[in-house]
C-alpha cells in the first residue's frame, strides 16, 4: 500500500520528537503552563488552527500565567501575554531573542530569507537594518511625508464617489501608492497601474506561505524533504513558481530607480544608492518595505472606520478639535482651509487618541512575527524554563486587551487615553510600542507606517462623516463584520459611506489635485 503524505508526516513526526524531547528537558525547573501534551506529538492536535491568539489569551487566563508552552514534533513554543514579560524576554535578553525562526515553506521551499523580516540573526540582518535605520529615523522619516500627502489627498478625492462598497480599494491603493512613492519615487496616479497590483499580489503570496494551515510543512518542517512527484510534494512546485514572482517583483522597480538614477525623485532606493550602499541590500530591504508595508495602514484605517460608524460622538468631538486649531474649511476669501499635517499632532491630542485606539482595539498582526530563541542552553524565566531553540510569540492581541491597563478592552474609546485635561495621557501605554513589535525586531519602518495612519485619519475627519450604510428605504445598515485569521487579521467586507462634511469640505478635498507636494 502508498504511503500517503500523512503516513509520511507520522514517520518523520516520530523520528523528530525523541531530540526535541530529550533538548528540552532540564530537571529542576519545569517547563511553562499549558494544554494538555500528547506523547511523542504534543499539541500537534490540539494546536488552534484559526484566531490562535483568542485561544493563547484564553489558555493564558486557565492556567493563570502570563506565559505557556506548546509542542509540536522537533520544536519548542512559548507564547508571551503580558507587556511585562515581551519587554522581560525580548528588549532585555534581546541577544539572545532577536532572530527568526525558519518558516520552511518561505525559507526552505521558496528561498525568500533574503527579506530583513524573515531574515535570522546575524550580519546580512544587520546589513540591511542599518539601512533602514539610516533612512527611516524618526527625523529622516519626516521627508517622506509628501509621499503620504499626496496619496491621502487622493483618498479624500477618491472617497467623493467611492459609494458604499468603495472603502477597502481606496485604501489599498493609498497604501500602495505611498509605500511606491517611498520606496522607489514611482508616482501611482492611476488605479490600474501594475505596480499596485503586482505589489498587492506579492503580499497576499507572503502570507499565504506564512500561515501554518496552508502548508503542512509549516507545521512539521521534516516535511521539506518529501520530493515533489511524492502525493502532497506539489508545494515543491507552488514554491518554485512565487518566488520567481516575488524576485521579480522586487527586481523590477529597483532596476527601474537604478535606470534613472541620473535624475531620480528622491525615495529611499536612490538615496541608498547615491551613499554607495550595496545594491542587494538595497534591492533586499527596498522590497521589504513594498511587500510589507501595505497592510498596517489599510487595517488600521479599516479598524479606524469600524470605531467611527459605532462612536458619532468621537466624530464629532475630533470635528471640534480640527476647526478649533486648523481654522474653518472655507477662508474669509474663499480659498480651501487647511488639511492637517504630520507638524499639527501635537494640538491635536484627541484625533491621536482615535489614532492609538485605532492600533490598540483590534490589532492589525494580533500575533507578532515569531522570534527564535538560538540559545544553546535553556533559559529560565520566573520559575520556568524555556527550552533551547524554541520559538517565542508575543501575543499582542492579549497585551492590547488586558482590562488593567486598558478598561473595557473590547470598547472603542479613544478618550481612555487623555487625562481629565484633554492632554495624552503618558500613563497609558501607547498601542504603537505594542503592535510594531519588540526588542532589535522593532519594526524599523514604524515611523513612516505611523505618520500614514496619522495623516489619513486626521484628513479623513477634516473633511467626512463617516455614517452607516442605508437600506433603499433609508434604515441604517449596523455593521456586524467579521475578522479574517492568519497573520494580519482584517475586516471583511461591510458597507459605510463618506459624506463631506458640508460643502466647503468637498471643495477642500478637490482643491488638492492642485497641490505640488
Amino acid at each position: 500500500m502508498a504511503l500517503t503524505t500523512f503516513d509520511y508526516a507520522a514517520l518523520l513526526t516520530i523520528a523528530g520528537a525523541a531530540a526535541y524531547l530529550y533538548s528540552q528537558r532540564r530537571d529542576d525547573l519545569p517547563l511553562p503552563p499549558g494544554p494538555r501534551k500528547l506523547p511523542l506529538v504534543g499539541n500537534l492536535f490540539n494546536m488552534p488552527r484559526s484566531f490562535e491568539w483568542e485561544k493563547y489569551t484564553e489558555w493564558a487566563k486557565e492556567f493563570d500565567s502570563d506565559i505557556i508552552h506548546l509542542s509540536v514534533p522537533g520544536q519548542s513554543i512559548v507564547v508571551l501575554n503580558t507587556y511585562d514579560a515581551c519587554v522581560e524576554i525580548l528588549e532585555k535578553r534581546s541577544r539572545m531573542y532577536s532572530s527568526r525562526p525558519v518558516l520552511p515553506m518561505v525559507g526552505d521551499i521558496m528561498k525568500m530569507d533574503s527579506s530583513p523580516i524573515l531574515m535570522p540573526y546575524g550580519e546580512r540582518w544587520r546589513a540591511r537594518r542599518r539601512l533602514i535605520h539610516t533612512m527611516l529615523n524618526p527625523t529622516a522619516a519626516a521627508q517622506f511625508h509628501p509621499c503620504i500627502q499626496k496619496s491621502v489627498h487622493t483618498l479624500l478625492r477618491a472617497m467623493l464617489d467611492a459609494g458604499e462598497d468603495g472603502l477597502e480599494p481606496a485604501l489599498r491603493h493609498l497604501a500602495a501608492s505611498t509605500i511606491l512613492c517611498v520606496a522607489y519615487g514611482i508616482d501611482v496616479s492611476n488605479k490600474d497601474d501594475p505596480h499596485v497590483g503586482e505589489a498587492e499580489k506579492a503580499l497576499k503570496i507572503l502570507l499565504a506561505a506564512m500561515t501554518a494551515d496552508n502548508f503542512l510543512v509549516n507545521i512539521i518542517p521534516a516535511l521539506k524533504y518529501v520530493p515533489e512527484w511524492f502525493p502532497g510534494g506539489d508545494f515543491h512546485r507552488q514554491g518554485r513558481e512565487w518566488h520567481t514572482f516575488l524576485m521579480n517583483a522586487i527586481d523590477r522597480p529597483f532596476q527601474e530607480v537604478k535606470q534613472d538614477i541620473a535624475s531620480p525623485k528622491p525615495s529611499f532606493t536612490s538615496l541608498a544608492l547615491e551613499q554607495g550602499v550595496d545594491d542587494e541590500v538595497i534591492r533586499d530591504t527596498a522590497g521589504a518595505l513594498y511587500h510589507a508595508g501595505t497592510d498596517t495602514t489599510v487595517v488600521a484605517l479599516l479598524h479606524f472606520t469600524l470605531g467611527m460608524l459605532n462612536n458619532p460622538q468621537a466624530q464629532r468631538r475630533a470635528h471640534e478639535e480640527l476647526d478649533a486649531v486648523l481654522g474653518p474649511l472655507e477662508t474669509a476669501d474663499g480659498a480651501p482651509g487647511q488639511l492637517p499635517d504630520m507638524s499639527d499632532e501635537p494640538r491635536l491630542p484627541f484625533v491621536t487618541a482615535i489614532v492609538r485606539e485605532s492600533l490598540r482595539w483590534m490589532p492589525v498582526t494580533p500575533l507578532a512575527i515569531p522570534h527564535a530563541y538560538t540559545g544553546e542552553e535553556p533559559d529560565v524565566y520566573k520559575s520556568y524554563t524555556i527550552p533551547a531553540r524554541s520559538i517565542v510569540i508575543a501575543n499582542v492581541w492579549a497585551i492590547v486587551h488586558d482590562e488593567e491597563a486598558y478598561p473595557e478592552p473590547y470598547a472603542f474609546k479613544p478618550e481612555r487615553f487623555l487625562d481629565i485635561d484633554g492632554k495624552l495621557n503618558p500613563a497609558v501605554r501607547d498601542p504603537a510600542d505594542i503592535a510594531f513589535g519588540f526588542g532589535r525586531r522593532l519594526c524599523p519602518g514604524r515611523h513612516v507606517a505611523y505618520a500614514s495612519v496619522w495623516i489619513a485619519i486626521a484628513s479623513i475627519l477634516r473633511v467626512y462623516n463617516i455614517e452607516k450604510a442605508k437600506l433603499p428605504d433609508g434604515t441604517p445598515i449596523e455593521p456586524f463584520p467579521e475578522w479574517t485569521t492568519g497573520l494580519v487579521s482584517q475586516p471583511k467586507h461591510f458597507k459605510c459611506s463618506f459624506v463631506p462634511r458640508c460643502e466647503e469640505a468637498e471643495a477642500l478635498a478637490r482643491s488638492t489635485i492642485a497641490i505640488e507636494y
